[in-house]
């Protein structure tokens, strides 16, 4: 029982995580705002997006399972 509600926390987490750093990259990704430091953090950003991706779909499975 404590393992479902962990794999439940960690899968909201993880979605609002993913929900969190892609808003951050919609608001970054303005053209009056692009040089060289933005597109650094959107690399960063996009790295942590693309973790969260992964935590989502693992967390999902491991809730299936």
């Amino acid at each position: 029982m404590h393992l479902e509600a962990l794999l439940a926390f960690a899968h909201i987490a993880a979605i609002l995580t993913l929900v969190v750093f892609i808003s951050s990259q919609a608001a970054l990704c303005r053209v009056e705002w692009l040089n060289a430091a933005v597109l650094k953090r959107l690399r960063v950003l996009d790295r942590i997006y693309l973790i969260a991706l992964a935590l989502v779909a693992v967390s999902g499975l491991a809730r299936t399972i």
